[in-house]
């Protein structure tokens, strides 16, 4: 099968949290607009975890990019992971549509609350766009793209 495009023009990091050890806190990420994508994909890499501590991370939509109004995706969640059930070295990843955001009540701002429980955890994690509305995607997000 001959692909007429690069993975790279297709989908483009927005936003994440570089691999690093990462507080016991609740962490709020900056907002990105969804209006010329269709798809949204957000994959986490947890690497050893601090004892007892727990990992949680949820996409979350908002009507302006920045103040406004906010609200949880329904099932955009991950299942809570614990250095007690053995969850160290995960991949976890969420899919999010653009029709599962409230677009009619003008949702189109999407952003990641990761919160860490207990002590400092490393971890990674990404949201890239896809799907654009409009082609080509901005290569803005890439620091190389090898093909």
């Amino acid at each position: 099968m001959a692909y007429t495009n690069r993975f790279s023009e297709i989908i483009i990091p927005a936003i994440g949290e570089h691999a690093d050890s990462v507080s016991a806190a609740v962490h709020t990420s900056t907002r990105v607009s969804m209006a010329n994508y269709h798809r949204a994909w957000l994959i986490l890499d947890v690497g050893d975890m601090g004892q007892a501590s727990t990992v949680d991370l949820a996409l979350y939509q908002a009507d302006a990019l920045t103040a406004g109004n906010t609200k949880a995706i329904t099932g955009k969640a991950i299942t809570q992971l614990t250095q007690a059930g053995g969850d160290d070295d995960s991949y976890c990843c969420i899919e999010l549509q653009t029709e599962e955001l409230d677009v009619d009540g003008g949702y189109e701002y999407v952003y990641v609350i990761n919160t860490v429980g207990v002590t400092a955890t490393e971890l990674a994690w990404c949201l890239f766009l896809g799907e654009p509305r409009f082609a080509p995607t901005p290569t803005t997000g890439w620091e190389e793209i090898v093909g």
